[in-house]
């Protein structure tokens, strides 16, 4: 079996939007003070959360996220792309 290529992408949020996942793995990092929510999952200051595919797996999805009020916006999201 042969190695399979891959990239990573990163990117930085500091408003309220969406992303399209398209990406064997996502990581996305609460980088600002004020909480994040992602689908329903809140990350406060400095907390992650990870999606993790099998091997030769692609993620395919819209990820939609809101700021909380106060304090700074910022959203890292790494993505693992196939090349």
């Amino acid at each position: 079996m042969g190695c399979q290529q891959y990239t990573t992408e990163t990117k930085i949020f500091v408003l309220t939007g969406s992303t399209d996942s398209n990406c064997n793995s996502i990581l996305f990092i609460n980088t600002g003070t004020s909480a994040v929510t992602i689908d329903g999952v809140t990350l406060q200051q400095g907390q992650q959360f990870r999606i993790d595919g099998n091997q030769d797996e692609i993620l395919i999805k819209t990820y939609y996220f809101t700021f909380a009020t106060g304090g700074t916006n910022s959203l890292t999201i790494v993505y693992k792309r196939y090349i």
